[in-house]
């Protein structure tokens, strides 16, 4: 064996832990799923597309016994393409004994985050939205201020709480938070079965120590915390010029949380080409994500 192949005493640890915690991310992922979907149902075709998907990841292994088991139940779920009340209750119920036995659940906010966006995957896999998903969705948020006052929940939370001030619902407002909720969770299907999400990171400060006053800013991509307006609005209360494009003399470009899966092709991958090459060249271009932003307007 080279040294190259040489295995540290520590490895098989860490790939065991590896494999735990991404195991429990699989699990709780797919309860959150599970709550989004009403039971005595009909699935329809995209929610058993999400349901085969979920059963297709990578983290699955022949020799575990616990994701046969789970592949089982949820193989007699599609055989007919309903989910009953027990079939929904056996399963959970599984679900939440694998993780206790196994000590997979730590209760902590990783956990927490994880059933939230499967619970998001949920709702929202059919491309509808109705009044009880929404609230649910309220409900589940306002139970757990930890969860709720952190990125990406709190932007949700802000979110759900404006639709519901008034205690209607419009549609306009449920077409917009569908949208929302579709990328944040990272399960918008495309006709290839994948998905896209969140949008890649390219920020170069992991802080809020910016002044925004005198400086020239730049927004591209989808905000979910408001419009690209609203968010032009804030730069320019704060004493900032906005600008269109990026150019040299830039200081800051600000990166919306949410892009295509072609984003890279986009006016939004242009930009952080256009803002990356300005930086290679001795420029010092500031690139920030959504949630800097959102802690720097605040500051």
């Amino acid at each position: 064996m080279s040294n190259n192949d040489t295995v540290s005493p520590d490895q098989p640890t860490k790939l065991a832990w590896n494999y735990r915690r991404n195991k429990a991310k699989a699990i709780l992922t797919l309860q959150g799923i599970l709550d989004g979907v009403q039971a005595d149902k009909h699935l329809n075709d995209v929610e058993t597309v999400f349901l085969r998907a979920w059963q297709d990841n990578d983290i699955f292994s022949l020799n575990d016994g616990d994701f046969i088991d789970i592949r089982e139940q949820i193989d007699d779920i599609l055989e007919d393409g309903v989910i009953t009340h027990d079939e929904l209750d056996d399963i959970q119920s599984m679900l939440s004994t694998i993780l206790e036995y196994n000590d997979l659940e730590d209760g902590g906010y990783e956990s927490t985050v994880n059933h939230l966006l499967g619970f998001l995957s949920g709702i929202s896999v059919d491309e509808e939205l109705n009044d009880f998903e929404i609230r649910k969705l309220s409900t589940l948020l306002n139970g757990d201020p930890e969860l709720a006052s952190k990125w990406p929940a709190n932007a949700i939370k802000n979110r759900v709480d404006e639709i519901l001030a008034d205690d209607v619902i419009e549609d306009r407002e449920r077409d917009d938070l569908l949208n929302l909720i579709k990328a944040v969770s990272g399960q918008s299907l495309m006709d290839s079965g994948l998905a896209y999400g969140m949008s890649a990171d390219f920020s170069t400060k992991d802080n809020a120590d910016i002044c925004l006053s005198g400086k020239s800013i730049c927004f591209t991509g989808k905000f979910l915390s408001g419009s690209r307006s609203t968010q032009q609005q804030r730069a320019e209360a704060l004493g900032a010029s906005v600008k269109k494009n990026v150019t040299k003399t830039l200081d800051i470009l600000v990166l919306g949380a949410v892009a295509s899966r072609d984003w890279r092709y986009s006016s939004y991958g242009r930009k952080i080409e256009g803002a990356l090459e300005h930086r290679m060249n001795g420029g010092d271009i500031e690139i920030i994500n959504e949630e800097i932003w959102n802690e720097l307007i605040k500051a």
